[in-house]
């Protein structure tokens, strides 16, 4: 059976106060104390005024005396009460800006596709490709930035590639600098060189892209690791 607080009768096995340690549930009186003394500026006021108007009764003041002694009471009562207000919400602002005080970039990447670009399946053990794919991602900060470089890291694939934007693809690899505010969804196509070593082409199979790395790097330098959609393969074909 329970009472009126929540908890069981007297019959029950555990008692209130052991259920209050366990569920972390504070007794409504200190509740009620620590509520009263967080309006403590609320309190003084109210025994300023109450003293004010005791002593003017007890030493016979006149009522001219009285009005102006509670509006200077009053301003230093609303002056204290602005500063409180100020500086809560000074502390939360600022907490805010603590939280997000860098960018904070999220995103998938997908639509993965490869071609040779040199090489050929005759002579060569190893061959260079272009692989291209569409990143979708957004900066869910306040703080705005632009996209400095996009890192691959292939090593992990079975089997391993190695990544390089620098090579000459014709084509700009991705729209360095691009703006990045918050909120703004993006969508780009990267293009990048890789190479395998030690298998032809023909002897590639498609490949798992659970294990590629796709971090996206922004103007200050931090990296923002990129998904990769679920069952992406990479599949590599003449042009």
């Amino acid at each position: 059976m329970m009472d009126r607080s929540g908890c069981e009768s007297r019959h029950t096995i555990l008692p209130c106060n052991r259920l209050a340690k366990i569920w972390g549930v504070q007794h409504p009186v200190r509740l009620f104390i620590a509520a009263l003394f967080s309006s403590r500026w609320q309190l003084m006021a109210c025994g300023v005024f109450t003293v004010l108007g005791i002593y003017t009764a007890v030493a016979n003041k006149a009522k001219v005396w009285l009005v102006a002694g509670s509006a200077f009471l009053a301003a230093i009562s609303f002056g204290l009460a602005a500063y409180r207000a100020w500086r809560e919400e000074h502390d939360r602002n600022t907490g805010e800006v603590a939280k997000y005080e860098s960018p904070d970039i999220s995103g998938e990447a997908f639509n993965f596709t490869g071609y040779r670009i040199q090489g050929n399946d005759r002579t060569d053990w190893s061959a260079s490709y272009e692989v291209r794919f569409d990143v979708f991602f957004r900066n869910h900060s306040p703080i705005n930035t632009t996209l400095k470089r996009i890192e691959l890291d292939g090593t992990r694939l079975t089997p391993a590639f190695l990544f390089d934007f620098g090579a000459a693809l014709g084509e700009p690899a991705f729209p360095v600098g691009l703006k990045m505010p918050r909120g703004i969804d993006k969508q780009i196509t990267v293009r990048v060189a890789a190479m395998v070593g030690g298998l032809r082409m023909r002897q590639i199979p498609p490949i798992a892209l659970d294990n590629l790395t796709v971090h996206i790097v922004d103007a200050f330098d931090q990296k923002h690791p990129i998904r990769i959609r679920a069952g992406e393969r990479l599949i590599f074909a003449e042009r």
